[in-house]
């Protein structure tokens, strides 16, 4: 299968632009949109083209991962999640 034979999907601009503003205010300093961060978690090894995410969110607590989560789900908006980088994150 190519790239050209997947049908992309629109970006949902809207739901992205409110998670960014509730992930901003919610966690503050802990949220980055800086392209330095996006960048560094925008690595892939697959066939893929690397994609850099709209937002990194540094949690500290179950209740924020979950938090993030529902919001993101209740805007529509995909989230990926991303260990420390280490490949130990329990994928193979």
């Amino acid at each position: 299968m190519a790239l050209s034979d997947l049908n992309p999907v629109e970006r949902n601009e809207e739901g992205i632009a409110a998670v960014l503003g509730i992930l901003k205010q919610r966690l503050g300093e802990r949220f980055q949109t800086g392209e330095a961060i996006r960048g560094q978690h925008a690595h892939t090894t697959t066939y893929i083209p690397t994609q850099a995410p709209d937002g990194v969110a540094f949690v500290e607590t179950t209740e924020e991962v979950q938090e993030i989560v529902r919001t993101c789900a209740a805007h529509r908006v995909p989230v990926i999640a991303f260990g420390v980088g280490s490949s130990l994150e329990g994928h193979t």
